[in-house]
């Protein structure tokens, strides 16, 4: 039986070194999924590269690597390390989509873009002996009839929270200019089948034994009917989940009391910025700075916990931005706050800016992780 070994590559660290750890906060979803999506006759292995030593004399007959740009120098080491055994590898995912000439140096096969139809028909060709250099899907996935990731070739116990990825839309309208979606997804949102979601997570449970979903959507609320549908289903599952909204989820109050009905433990907020010169700056354009506390509050209300996303380094900010920042966070009680360093990364239209102006010094991809200038 052919043998597929996908793995998950790490990072580099400041000093060179590999990052290793023992458990992972979060699970993913990309490699399961991928994994699923693989024919029933072809045997397929993950490796997370954070958690295990790749070895380079893992059995398989062939590799596919799926990755961001900051952990793109290893993922072109690990390729080298099997190719030099004469074991193909295959590369996919964001930086493999929108960086596709560089990444084809380092991969004998690309899969670029949504893999539903390009993955599945480069496994069939590589049985038949004609791996194409490119893969891509003619058009973007209808979203049915989609498999359940994988879950089950992950050993669960390396992660701190259990809270199991599921998706059920894709796209995004809006178009920051930071961002990679709408390049990868398209700019409008598709959604899957609500009966299909609903099955999915009764898989999922029953497979991780897990009450906790974690729906990784851009925009969960996005399609207000979709979200609604979904949410009055999750009622009598009685599960907890997590998911990703805009600031103006704020601004439904239905929404937020089916939100807090349905088992809506926590939602992560892209806020960026209190400064509206830095999110005009990145067409940031639904983010409404006046809002964001009475925003804020109608979450705290239901009880619904939140988090929110912060970036710096854009045009527009100015020295004190650091300081006002934090002094708004206290004020609006915004319970916990991820802090990052704009990073222009490939495919997104801020880095086409930034190289235009001359402004991009640095093309080590192992800096483009939101840490670093």
């Amino acid at each position: 039986m052919m043998k597929v070994l996908l793995i998950q590559p790490s990072q580099f660290r400041d000093n060179g070194r590999l990052d290793k750890r023992k458990r992972r906060w979060l699970l993913g979803m990309t490699m399961p999924y991928v994994a699923a999506l693989a024919p029933r006759d072809i045997k397929v292995e993950i490796k997370d590269d954070l958690l295990e030593d790749i070895t380079f004399r893992e059995e398989c007959d062939l590799v596919a690597l799926s990755f961001m740009s900051h952990q793109a120098p290893r993922a072109y080491q690990l390729a080298a390390g099997f190719r030099q055994r004469h074991i193909p590898v295959v590369m996919g995912g964001f930086h493999a989509t929108l960086a596709p000439d560089e990444c084809q140096e380092h991969a004998d096969a690309l899969v670029m873009g949504e893999a539903e139809e390009s993955w599945p028909r480069l496994l069939r060709d590589f049985q038949a002996g004609r791996l194409q250099p490119r893969y891509q899907a003619k058009e973007l996935s209808d979203l049915k009839n989609l498999p359940v990731p994988r879950y089950d070739l992950l050993n669960l116990k390396r992660y701190k929270l259990l809270n199991i990825p599921s998706q059920t839309t894709r796209g995004c309208p809006y178009n920051c200019s930071y961002c990679e979606v709408t390049q990868v997804y398209g700019g409008k949102f598709r959604h899957r089948p609500v009966d299909e979601v609903i099955n999915e997570i009764k898989e999922i449970r029953r497979i991780t034994q897990s009450d906790f979903i974690y729906f990784v959507d851009d925009n969960f609320v996005a399609n207000r009917h979709h979200a609604l549908k979904i949410m009055e289903r999750l009622i009598p599952l009685k599960l907890i989940y997590g998911c990703l909204a805009t600031t103006n989820v704020g601004d439904d109050p239905e929404v937020l009391d089916l939100m807090a009905k349905s088992g809506c433990l926590h939602v992560n907020i892209g806020m960026e910025s209190i400064s509206p010169e830095s999110l005009k700056a990145i067409s940031k354009k639904q983010n409404k700075v006046k809002d964001y506390e009475r925003q804020f509050k109608a979450l705290r209300d239901r009880g619904i916990g939140y988090s929110v996303n912060v970036m710096f380094g854009l045009d527009g900010d100015t020295p004190e931005i650091f300081e006002s920042t934090v002094d708004f966070l206290i004020k609006a009680k915004v319970p916990v706050s991820f802090m990052f360093i704009l990073a222009p990364r490939p495919g997104t239209k801020v880095r086409d800016q930034l190289l235009a102006e001359g402004r991009v010094f640095d093309h080590d991809w192992t800096n483009y992780c939101g840490f670093k200038v």
